[in-house]
């Protein structure tokens, strides 16, 4: 058979899955034609140093081994770049980081005496979300060798292409339905069907570790996590930010909002693209109920950078957008970013040692939108948003939208959302989490027993100072008595969240003498991680160890007592004590239930004997007042 007859049901295949792919991408809302200054960033077919890319016209990206082979050539090019494993996936592969500077050494210790602020980037958290990463490529291409060498004159450039590289290779044109390009898109999981980005605070995965390691021994200035969005339909190509003057850094809130935004915006308007805040639907599908901003705890990449006081920025490029206009946008904010950091990264530096040596007395576990009536918790899967109507917020903004009409559906019978393309401009409400909420004291210092060693070293890995009991000690601690508990999603129908069943409690405090072992650790909270380890450890915490399952063991009971054995000894307990008589007689008499159970009676006392297990349902993390 002739070589192309034997090559004619490969070439059917290939335009078979072409079709399909266009098919899929028709479905789509109409885009509007674009074109900016910034395609002149794009390196001619000529080039040496061309991406896979841009060699494809915007319309594939390189896989995991590609885009590695690629950045060690590039690297072992020029003096300016160095290619180091920063961690392995589950699955054996290597996570590089590239830094980029002119100091000769290139360790961390070097970096950081070069007194030289740095940016450090990661992309591909969500691998198909992988804008960043063909932008980052660019970048440093023209660092090297395209006359952008003065980019690094002032400052230091650490780069992840892919943190996600195990997501990154279950690549398909299948993956992400409601994203305009590339062709192959990789996986939002990792290999452990986590995701990273709920991973920042419990650190499961070997993928945030690493992320985590570098801001421990780098110590950045200023950290930018790149994403494509899911959801709803607007002009803005790209957006991003901080949270403005909330969260838990003040004065690098403040920096965030004042001079970077200002700053990247004029370079992204003067590139033909249109920089917009981030944008989350209120009602989780279209802008008509306002827009809504808010932390989402240290579980997220951003927010968890506010926690430890790291000037940390949230990129959402808009998935509708096609990819070239989304990755040279990103290109623009990197180099924009790294220019402002070249003239402003000083004063960032200084208001961030502001932050990192201020000690509030009260530490908020969460923040509320003011002029809600109940806590909107946020979160950017669709099925978590919290809605709350009819409240007017006092906070608006102009919002570059687009025009949507209601349809019925030929299928559900029901009405559907259709976005038309067209461009409208409308004023929207802009509800921001700015209320602390859930205020804890914040104690002079926690202790963690000996017997929670996987939570102590979660702790460690974090970069949390720690001290370590070379013997015993006895402290008198404030705890947490567990009067009740539910799992998170009980009402929603029980489900495990990013591998765990979350805890809810309820919880009274009293002070005891507790003996800590040797192997225990105190942690003090005035350090640079002191609000880090606090929402870590209070129990009321939404992402603390105890609310994501930790301390399980506590809520069992090892030890009984069988009713032969309570029966006289609840009858001597109530002869020789009056107030637990008094006591017993008003429970009834409150509780009917509890009156016309003879298990729950007998437990009761059993519980207040000296036979009872003094560790049940006892928070062992105690506080030094």
């Amino acid at each position: 058979m002739p070589y192309f007859q034997r090559l004619k049901p490969l070439f059917l295949a290939v335009i078979l899955l072409q079709c399909t792919i266009v098919k899929s991408q028709d479905i789509l809302p109409p885009v509007p034609e674009w074109h900016g200054k910034s395609e002149a960033l794009i390196a001619q077919p000529d080039n040496k140093w061309i991406t896979h890319t841009e060699k494809s016209g915007f319309v594939t990206t390189p896989n995991y081994a590609e885009t590695m082979a690629w950045l060690k050539k590039l690297t072992e090019a020029t003096p300016l770049m160095s290619m180091i494993s920063i961690g392995k996936s589950v699955e054996g592969r290597d996570i590089y980081m590239v830094i980029a500077s002119t100091e000769q050494v290139k360790t961390p210790d070097a970096l950081k005496k070069s007194g030289k602020p740095a940016l450090f980037v990661e992309a591909g958290i969500h691998s198909g979300e992988i804008d960043g990463k063909d932008a980052g490529m660019m970048l440093l291409r023209d660092i090297a060798f395209g006359g952008k060498k003065s980019l690094l004159d002032k400052i230091n450039f650490y780069f992840i292409p892919i943190l996600n590289v195990d997501g990154h290779e279950r690549s398909s044109p299948y993956n992400r339905p409601n994203q305009r390009g590339p062709k192959n898109m990789g996986w939002r999981t990792n290999a452990q069907n986590l995701n990273i980005n709920r991973d920042f605070a419990k650190i499961d995965t070997k993928e945030a570790r690493a992320v985590i390691k570098v801001m421990n021994e780098y110590d950045p200035a200023m950290f930018m996590d790149i994403h494509v969005t899911d959801g709803a339909d607007y002009q803005y190509d790209i957006t991003f930010g901080g949270y403005g003057q909330d969260g838990y850094s003040p004065q690098i809130s403040q920096w965030l909002k004042n001079t970077f935004k200002v700053k990247a915006d004029e370079a992204l308007k003067g590139q033909g693209h249109i920089p917009g805040q981030l944008m989350f639907a209120f009602n989780d599908k279209d802008f008509s109920e306002g827009n809504i901003l808010s932390l989402g705890g240290a579980r997220f990449s951003d927010s968890y950078g506010d926690t430890r006081h790291l000037a940390s920025v949230l990129v959402e490029n808009h998935s509708l957008k096609p990819f070239k206009q989304r990755v040279l946008g990103t290109y623009v904010l990197l180099e924009a970013t790294m220019k402002l950091l070249a003239t402003e990264g000083r004063e960032l530096v200084e208001r961030t040692k502001k932050d990192r040596s201020t000690f509030a007395d009260e530490v908020p576990m969460e923040f509320k939108v003011p002029q809600l009536q109940k806590t909107v918790v946020f979160d950017a899967e669709p099925e978590a948003a919290a809605m709350v109507k009819g409240v007017q917020a006092p906070d608006s903004m102009v919002h570059l939208g687009v025009e949507h009409i209601t349809k019925i559906s030929e299928i559900t019978g029901k009405p559907y959302l259709q976005w038309t393309g067209k461009p409208i401009t409308q004023t929207i409400v802009n509800y921001k989490a700015t209320l602390p909420s859930n205020l804890i004291k914040r104690p002079k210092a926690y202790y963690v027993p000996a017997a929670w060693p996987d939570v102590i070293e979660r702790l460690q890995a974090h970069g949390i100072s720690v001290e370590v009991l070379a013997e015993a000690r006895e402290v008198e601690v404030e705890l947490d008595r567990i009067l009740s508990y539910k799992l998170e999603n009980e009402s929603k129908q029980v489900r495990a969240f990013e591998g765990h069943m979350q805890l809810n409690a309820v919880t009274e405090l009293f002070t005891q003498k507790k003996v800590y072992a040797p192997g225990s650790v105190r942690i003090p909270t005035d350090q640079a991680l002191g609000e880090l380890a606090m929402i870590l450890l209070e129990p009321s915490s939404k992402d603390s160890y105890f609310s994501w399952g930790f301390f399980n063991e506590i809520l069992q009971r090892t030890e009984y007592m069988e009713a032969y054995v309570i029966e006289p000894m609840a009858q001597k307990m109530l002869a020789e004590n009056p107030a637990l008589k008094a006591e017993f007689e008003q429970k009834k008499a409150e509780d009917p239930s509890f009156a016309g159970n003879a298990g729950a009676i007998l437990s009761w006392f059993y519980s207040k004997s000296p036979y009872y297990d003094d560790r049940y349902l006892i928070y062992p993390v105690g506080r030094e007042k």
